[in-house]
């Protein structure tokens, strides 16, 4: 089935239909001379549309054919008219587009009941994307009903076995859907929560205090003072490695080295919520620092073209830690599906964006003096 669909040319559309949630915030951080030190979060809200269509795409389709997105990976390089913005919340077309929906398999009747959850495929296993993205719309639903959000069922758009994890570990009593791909599900009413991330890491300042809180129902003493200096691996991730990790490890006294992808959730928030030192390449496992106390100190190591990417500095500054970046040398990677120079313009198939295609090398004695 095509449908031709209509462009929306405004956050407005959705705040003049809706009540706010989060206002807009303006958000000071001294982090880089080259980098922008303000920023602006967008206002959120919960939106309800009434027999609307959604697929895995992740699109959702109103009752009057405007298409609704938020994860726009999979359809970006699919029409050559993009987005007027990169990466936010409820992004507009340029003009109107025509989108092939399959036919509809299952429908919904019920009212005041389904959750949108959208999350495109390249995104699932991230857990930068899970928490921020998919998990805070569970705030958005608390505060605009004073509701517990496990009232509700959810309709994931693509498998995601880590928002699994997190869901068995820490809310085993939540009801979710996941969508099987090539499916249109029809809802006579569905809620859909906004983002509250956009512009790739502006965060209303509300959500990382309210994700924070999951960690008090493990038991884990609030007084307690964090002791543990971390290195945060990426042995089973397939880019930004740091080639001298033995060396580093060596060199550093009373640090420990943990693979995250090893370790359950509730371990994962526990070694971070006791570490007064974190250290770690770009890469969505900094997401953990959720779970830091104030003042710990976080380093990030990325290169000079990573120097734009503000998402962790960012979350640091709205928890109160204390982060720096320490710039290191990079080196192309060169296994068989990526072997390309990191000079050229051209990327491998297959690989998203050009820091996908390197790893680092760090100058081990000025890296301890920068942790010192």
């Amino acid at each position: 089935m095509s449908q031709l669909v209509k462009n929306i040319t405004s956050i407005k559309y959705f705040l003049n239909k809706h009540d706010i949630v989060d206002p807009t915030y303006n958000i000071n951080m001294n982090y880089y001379s080259k980098v922008p030190s303000k920023f602006t979060s967008n206002p959120t809200f919960v939106a309800e549309f009434n027999n609307c269509s959604v697929n895995c795409l992740p699109l959702l389709i109103t009752e009057d054919r405007h298409m609704i997105t938020e994860h726009l990976w999979p359809i970006l390089h699919k029409y050559k008219n993009k987005p007027n913005k990169h990466h936010g919340m409820w992004d507009s077309w340029g003009e109107d587009i025509d989108i092939r929906m399959p036919p509809v398999t299952k429908q919904f009747d019920e009212k005041n009941k389904y959750v949108w959850l959208p999350i495109d495929e390249y995104s699932t296993g991230n857990p930068w994307h899970i928490w921020i993205d998919v998990i805070g719309k569970f705030r958005l639903m608390e505060k605009r009903w004073s509701a517990n959000f496990t009232k509700y069922i959810y309709i994931l758009a693509n498998p995601s076995p880590y928002f699994d994890k997190v869901a068995k570990e820490l809310f085993p009593e939540l009801k979710y859907y996941v969508m099987p791909k090539g499916e249109t599900w029809k809802f006579k009413h569905l809620i859909a929560p906004s983002m509250s991330n956009h512009d790739d890491g502006v965060v209303t300042p509300n959500l990382p205090p309210w994700l924070r809180h999951f960690k008090g129902s493990l038991g884990i003493p609030e007084n307690q003072k964090p002791f543990r200096k971390i290195f945060v691996s990426r042995d089973k991730a397939p880019n930004r490695k740091l080639n001298n990790a033995n060396e580093l490890l060596m060199a550093l006294k009373g640090w420990e080295s943990v693979v995250l992808e090893d370790l359950p959730i509730r371990e994962q928030i526990k070694i971070f919520a006791e570490s007064s030192h974190v250290l770690a390449t770009h890469g969505a496992g900094l997401a953990n620092i959720l779970w830091c106390r104030e003042g710990t100190k976080v380093v990030e190591i990325q290169d000079q073209e990573m120097m734009h990417k503000k998402v962790y500095p960012l979350l640091s500054n709205s928890l109160k830690l204390k982060h720096d970046v320490f710039i290191a040398k990079t080196t192309a990677i060169t296994y068989r599906a990526r072997v390309e120079s990191r000079a050229s313009s051209k990327k491998p198939k297959g690989v998203k964006r050009r820091n996908d295609l390197i790893n680092f090398d760090v100058d081990i004695p000025k890296l301890i003096r920068h942790l010192d």
